[in-house]
């Protein structure tokens, strides 16, 4: 009887856990690697720019444990921000769509890392702030 409980609870803990990701590639800059070869100009809406900023904020126990998820949203681009930190990433997914702009000018990241009792409990918070502006139209340069 307890090995049938066992397998009953086992088998629950398996289909309650789960895991998910959401990734979202967008060119930022322009193209690399790629057969297309033009000079494009786009016409930039600065008028409305506005200062945009996107926070994460993570805490593990033990290095291993997520106690605060942030999810697994972030933005990658094919060239220029590959170099990006998970967490940066995610701060820069969060502004820009939050902000609802199609480019984030300059961004700037910060990061603030604490940990308590020898490592076991960690938290960060990075913030990306920059300037949020839509593409009005893109037309090709002569």
């Amino acid at each position: 009887m307890k090995k049938t409980n066992l397998f009953i609870m086992g088998c629950c803990a398996a289909f309650l856990s789960s895991c998910a990701s959401y990734n979202k590639t967008a060119p930022l800059i322009g193209y690399d690697n790629n057969s297309i070869s033009t000079n494009v100009v786009a016409d930039l809406d600065l008028d409305n720019a506005k200062k945009v900023s996107g926070t994460i904020e993570t805490e593990t126990l033990f290095g291993i444990i997520p106690l605060k998820k942030n999810g697994n949203k972030l933005l990658k681009s094919s060239n220029r921000y590959k170099s990006l930190s998970k967490k940066e990433s995610q701060a820069l997914y969060k502004a820009k769509e939050n902000a609802n702009v199609d480019i984030i000018l300059d961004p700037e990241y910060t990061s603030e890392k604490h940990s308590w009792f020898f490592g076991a409990y960690k938290t960060s918070k990075t913030t990306v702030t920059g300037w949020g502006v839509n593409v009005n139209r893109l037309k090709q340069s002569k």
